[in-house]
């Protein structure tokens, strides 16, 4: 690899892998797994660098081989069906979708952050209910911040199949986070 290629694979690494190391983390609900799978992930770029089609988006094309090779871990470890997502919402990667109230932080008012804990609770444990399906396009959509289309470059299936399961999982996210009364 030539210097140039190098600082360019740095660059590459320095600006993506957060991003991939919290997608790892959340499908494959592993500690461990997702940083040795990074690895993999970055290893298989430099040596499929070629096959990257000139003019394409590189971020769903990087987060494809990433989704490939978290499946190929969880299926050799017969985990497909049982997968957990794990969503941190103290990540900076995750979105600030429970701390604040109408822009203004929370974490002055003890009352506001123990509702926000119980709220972040609630999803978490609604999240974890949907099939897994549904909870890889919630990810890649609302935890990875990616578009339908990029979503459906990543995982192979149909915009429309995705918009769909993501209607189907936000419907019953809403359902199970009802304030009950």
């Amino acid at each position: 690899m030539a210097a140039g290629e190098g600082a360019a694979f740095d660059e590459l690494f320095a600006r993506h892998s957060g991003g991939v190391l919290s997608f790892l983390s959340r499908l494959t609900a592993s500690r461990t797994e997702p940083e040795d799978l990074l690895q993999e992930i970055f290893l298989r770029v430099l040596t499929h660098a070629a096959d990257f089609r000139p003019g394409a988006a590189f971020k769903p094309w990087l987060f494809a081989i990433a989704r490939n090779a978290a499946y190929n871990w969880m299926q050799k470890r017969k985990l497909r069906a049982e997968v957990e997502v794990q969503t941190d919402f103290s990540s900076p990667a995750a979105p600030a979708l429970l701390g604040t109230q109408s822009g203004r932080a929370l974490a002055a008012d003890p009352s506001a952050r123990l509702l926000t804990q119980e709220r972040t609770a609630r999803l978490l444990a609604a999240l974890e209910e949907l099939p897994a399906p549904q909870r890889e396009i919630i990810i890649l959509t609302i935890f990875n911040g990616f578009t339908y289309q990029e979503a459906a470059t990543i995982t192979g299936d149909a915009e429309g199949t995705l918009r769909s399961r993501a209607f189907h999982a936000l419907r019953k996210l809403r359902d199970r986070l009802k304030e009950p009364g």
